[in-house]
């Protein structure tokens, strides 16, 4: 792309600054002009159409005035008794007013007695309008055309009707009538524009108050016009209006209306005068287009002048940069002493100083830089040695951590194989001891196991969560019933440490997975319980701030404003100490809030130390449903199993004596094995098994999950079994989750197995009495 100079750019500038400014005057006073010139063109046509009408009015009052003074004719009559005489008498009258077209004289009956040329003498006027106000007062009739005479008719020449009675001392004898021709308001209207009418192209129309047209030009003569200067007139105004003639034209009109003049009360009629719109404002026109031209004359000089004064503000500039692009170069030059403004010679003075600096901080950067590659060199050197070393130790941490790693799955899986042993043991003691004490003493323990119990479920969720295992099934939930199954439990939990627990539900339906929430509110109900040593816990949904929130109180110790986020950290643990059975490991919380983000929920801690804690989990809007609707009741799993064949293989012999222990106290027939071999042996001899509890780890050549496959093929046919992994690391959780078949981790509430396993057995039932009837069908049909 092309630079612009900065002389163009600067002429450039003035330049359209200059154009626009010359604009914005000439328009400004262009139009002020143009206004000021059209109004004086209006007003002057409307000014000529107010004196138009004045002339008339006082041309008529003359002619009136004229007629009232030949009420002397009376006293003639009485001197002269022939009509001749006083016909010679009227013709003398008409002589000295050449506008009268007619005059005559109609005695007291109305009979014409004399006029001029002896026109209509003998004939009866009487029922004529000009006779019978003739004969009471000075009139003047209005036009009607065509224009009609005195008697029966008038010659298109004829224009307005005029008369006065004519008295003796006694009474009236008679009217002297007349009638004034078209010619004498043409005479008007000469006397009016006089030289003007060749300066002003101008039409003259007089309009009767019917607004038709008495004369003006001769293609509207006659004919009635409605257009809104005829309209504006009437009411005695007396202005000037743009508008279109019925030929289509345009014309500047200005109009005024008869008021009389003296005692004549006048005819009302409108005088218009119109001069063409194009004709009116050519002066108008020549105006604008002369402002324009001085303005872009104005324009082509200012940019001359920029054009001059950019090549003298960019010459000294230009050199400067002449210089500047040298110095890139690598020339050895220094700046001129540029001239022409004081601003280029404090600029080229700063920069030969700049220059001269840079030279010098040159100089002293290329000593310096020698000094600092020695020094980088040597600095390299050690980095290298330092990060051999860091090397070294992230391996050897790698390492540990691995070993940790190992050690922490296989502890895990040690530790709750015996937990599992022990579980189940307990649990067919339970079965086996009577009398209080001893009942006690069995409950105790499986209280103590179910501690443990939780304590490896919680770190297993932990695992689950890290492997993602965990997917929400989201279903409708009500919430009132989760919090009626939490609220049993811990009710009687807070009786036994002397503390009080009260809950308020609402009737919510939710779409969420009713597991992971219940999951939730368990955790921070235990929380709350296990951290408070006087007063209760609150479990309480309700609406704040337009959410809707469950809400759990308590009267703890309270937090610190530093611990509120900490504690929902893994293996986080309050300072203070638990006042329950033990402390737990510092995941309950942390798994609340980890399901909390699954739900797409928030958890939300207020507290204040000494006066307890509040943990408010918002329920999103969007997960609300119509509270009418209800999840389908949940059956309880069947746990129930008799006389069933189950083979039970696991590599530790107290589990598979614990487990042969409670299934045949359930009254099945239990096969413990301790390896796959020793199974596949039985197996092949002819042993027959309903089910199978398999542990997942065999610590040999296949798991459990592989063997029961094997052996399913082998057999052909499928054989419901349940896994128990003492392993929770996130790979063998992982396959697990593959496998498709229901596993447990240890330890497992016997009841637990029991009922996973009845429901596959269930399950098979079904599916084979359906295949059965289906095949017997089929060979019916046959």
């Amino acid at each position: 792309m092309r630079r612009i100079s900065l002389k163009v750019l600067i002429a450039a500038a003035i330049s359209v600054v200059s154009l626009l400014l010359t604009i914005a005057i000439s328009y400004v006073i262009g139009r002020d002009a143009v206004s000021r010139l059209e109004l004086e063109i209006g007003q002057s046509l409307a000014l000529l159409a107010d004196e138009m009408q004045d002339k008339l009015d006082r041309a008529m009052f003359e002619r009136l005035q004229s007629l009232d003074n030949m009420a002397a004719i009376g006293k003639i009559l009485q001197k002269t008794d022939t009509p001749e005489a006083l016909r010679a008498s009227l013709e003398r009258f008409q002589s000295a007013y050449s506008d009268y077209s007619w005059i005559g004289y109609a005695d007291h009956n109305g009979k014409i007695l004399s006029a001029t040329h002896g026109e209509y003498e003998g004939r009866n006027v009487s029922n004529q309008l000009w006779f019978k106000k003739g004969v009471q007062e000075p009139y003047v009739g209005d036009v009607n055309l065509p224009a009609g005479p005195p008697s029966e008719g008038h010659s298109t020449s004829d224009f307005i009707d005029l008369a006065v009675p004519i008295s003796d001392a006694d009474s009236n004898v008679g009217v002297l009538g007349a009638t004034m021709s078209a010619d004498w308001a043409e005479e008007v209207r000469d006397t009016l524009l006089g030289s003007m009418k060749d300066a002003i192209p101008a039409d003259v129309i007089v309009l009767n108050e019917a607004r038709q047209v008495l004369f003006g030009p001769d293609d509207i003569t006659g004919k009635t016009l409605d257009l809104p200067s005829i309209r504006a007139a009437r009411p005695g105004n007396a202005s000037f209006a743009v508008e279109q003639w019925p030929d289509n034209t345009s014309y500047v009109t200005g109009f005024s209306k008869s008021d009389g003049y003296r005692s004549y009360p006048g005819l009302r009629w409108i005088v218009l005068v119109r001069e063409d719109q194009r004709l009116a404002f050519a002066p108008v026109r020549s105006l604008q287009t002369n402002i324009l031209i001085c303005g872009g004359i104005v324009a082509a000089l200012a940019a001359l002048l920029a054009w001059i004064l950019a090549g003298k503000l960019s010459r000294p500039l230009l050199q400067l940069a002449d210089t500047a692009e040298g110095l890139r170069r690598g020339q050895k030059i220094e700046f001129p002493q540029v001239g022409g403004y004081e601003e280029a010679r404090i600029l080229s003075k700063s920069l030969r100083s700049l220059v001269k600096e840079l030279d010098a901080q040159r100089t002293s950067l290329a000593t310096a830089n020698q000094s600092l590659e020695s020094q980088v060199r040597e600095r390299t050197q050690r980095l290298a040695e330092q990060n051999i070393g860091l090397e070294r130790a992230k391996a050897d941490a790698e390492l540990a951590t691995e070993a940790k790693s190992r050690f922490l799955a296989a502890a895990s899986h040690d530790l709750r194989q015996p937990l599992h042993a022990l579980t189940l043991f307990a649990r067919a003691l339970a079965r086996r001891v009577s009398g209080g004490e001893a009942t006690t003493l069995v409950a105790q323990m499986e209280e103590g196991l179910r501690g443990l119990k939780g304590m490896f479920d919680a770190l297993l969720n932990v695992s689950r969560l890290d492997a993602k295992l965990i997917e929400p099934v989201k279903t409708p939930a009500s919430v009132a019933e989760i919090m009626e199954r939490i609220s049993v439990g811990s009710k009687i939990e807070a009786e036994q440490n002397g503390l009080k627990f009260v809950s308020r539900s609402r009737d919510w339906i939710i779409e969420t997975d009713a597991a992971l929430l219940e999951t939730i509110i368990r955790n921070l109900v235990s929380n709350a319980l296990k951290f408070t040593k006087y007063g209760g816990v609150i479990l309480a949904a309700r609406e704040r701030h337009g959410l809707r929130v469950i809400d759990v109180f308590d009267t703890g110790p309270g937090l610190p404003i530093e611990h509120r986020e900490r504690i929902f950290e893994e293996f986080s643990r309050a300072d203070q100490r638990a006042y329950g059975i033990n402390d737990g490991l510092g995941l309950g919380l942390s798994i609340a809030r980890r399901y909390a983000e699954l739900l797409d929920m928030k958890i939300l801690v207020a507290s204040r130390a000494g006066r307890g804690s509040r943990f408010t989990i918002v329920l999103p809007q969007s997960m609300m449903v119509d509270s009418v609707r209800r999840p389908a009741p949940a059956s309880k799993p069947e746990t129930h199993i008799y006389g069933v064949r189950i083979l039970v293989l696991d590599d530790d012999p107290l589990i598979v004596a614990a487990l042969k222990r409670d299934l045949e106290d359930r009254g099945n027939l239990a096969f413990g094995f301790q390896s796959a071999a020793e199974a596949e042996t039985a197996l092949d001899k002819g042993l027959v098994i309903d089910g199978a509890i398999l542990d997942f780890d065999l610590r040999g050549p296949e798991s459990g999950l592989e063997f029961i496959k094997r052996m399913a093929a082998r057999l052909n046919t499928d054989i419901p079994a349940v896994l128990l992994s003492g392993g929770t690391d996130s790979a063998t959780l992982a396959v697990l989750a593959r496998s498709g078949r229901p596993w447990l981790t240890k330890p497992a509430d016997p009841e637990l197995i029991a009922a996973t396993l009845s429901a596959l057995l269930n399950a098979r039932k079904a599916s084979l009495k359906g295949f059965t009837a289906e095949y017997g069908a089929n060979a019916g049909a046959s």
